[in-house]
């Protein structure tokens, strides 16, 4: 197999250069701008479509090459050889695909869905990717435009992210979202084309975490609200366990003389003086927080002391 590996890298370079034999059913004209000029990511779409055809060149390389090899190697082929075959013709059929879709040659996507649709036919795109190099590495086979395609993949969902969709998954990384049950969930990436969604356990957990990420006191302007039809698409997460205990708190809004509390045990205290609050650590460490997260706190003493 070692010998096969070498084999298998240096060939796949030359493989390259002709690689236009697996497209000749893809037209390389530019995407359809009529179709897809009116959408913000326009320019996002044709920079996926370059990509996308890249990727189908170096896909279309990987498939010969594998084909060309065990073709001739001993004079026999294994199950292992033959499952390298098989994951790299499918990798390539769906580079053949996604390359149609996102070319705009597709009758399947209304216009007002095509942004979405085409980010889920990425997702399908990176599962064959996925199996293909599972394979591949059970084979010890890991050739160099294996390592490219990957590259290229990533790129293509950074440029994803960039476009702004309540469906779209790759756009609400690091967001918080909620559907029609109200529960508000963190969308974390895992991988490509992989998401979870995690579920704040409480009002208080959102606002702590969102002061721990630094992205200050009001949470909501990073929510998105999804059908829950995007949320059935995201693996379910650990939920998100957070509290303000051990911190100062106080009640949002300009009402003045709002009282601060100090969290200690479960309980809020309040302090009774502002100078209590600097020997704290100061007004830069009290959190900003709904009535809600304070009432939910029975009573505790009051501290004062200075």
């Amino acid at each position: 197999m070692k010998k096969m590996t070498c084999l298998f890298v240096v060939a796949i370079l030359a493989a390259t250069a002709t690689a236009c034999f697996a497209l000749d059913e893809i037209s390389t004209a530019p995407p359809d701008e009529g179709q897809y000029g009116r959408f913000a990511g326009g320019d996002s779409h044709g920079r996926i479509y370059d990509l996308a055809a890249t990727l189908a060149e170096q896909a279309a390389a990987i498939a010969q090459e594998s084909f060309d090899h065990f073709k001739g190697y001993n004079g026999a082929i294994s199950d292992q050889e033959q499952g390298i075959l098989f994951k790299s013709e499918s990798f390539l059929s769906s580079c053949r695909l996604f390359l149609k879709f996102a070319q705009g040659q597709s009758d399947f996507y209304r216009n007002d869905y095509l942004r979405t649709s085409l980010y889920n036919a990425f997702t399908y795109l990176t599962a064959a990717f996925s199996e293909l190099e599972q394979e591949m590495r059970r084979g010890n086979v890991m050739p160099y435009a294996l390592s490219d395609s990957r590259k290229i993949l990533s790129r293509m969902e950074r440029e994803f992210s960039g476009w702004a969709s309540p469906d779209n998954l790759a756009y609400l990384d690091g967001r918080y979202v909620k559907a029609a049950d109200a529960t508000v969930y963190l969308i974390q990436r895992q991988g490509m084309g992989q998401f979870t969604r995690r579920a704040f356990k409480s009002l208080e957990s959102l606002f702590r975490y969102n002061y721990n990420e630094n992205r200050g006191k009001d949470p909501w302007k990073y929510l998105v609200e999804v059908s829950g039809e995007t949320l059935r698409k995201m693996r379910t997460g650990a939920m998100i366990v957070l509290t303000f205990e051990g911190q100062m708190i106080i009640e949002q809004g300009t009402r003045p003389n709002r009282p601060v509390f100090k969290i200690e045990n479960g309980r809020k205290r309040g302090l009774t003086r502002p100078e209590i609050v600097n020997r704290l650590g100061g007004w830069s460490r009290v959190f900003e927080v709904p009535r809600e997260v304070i009432e939910a706190y029975e009573d505790g003493e009051p501290i004062d002391r200075s």
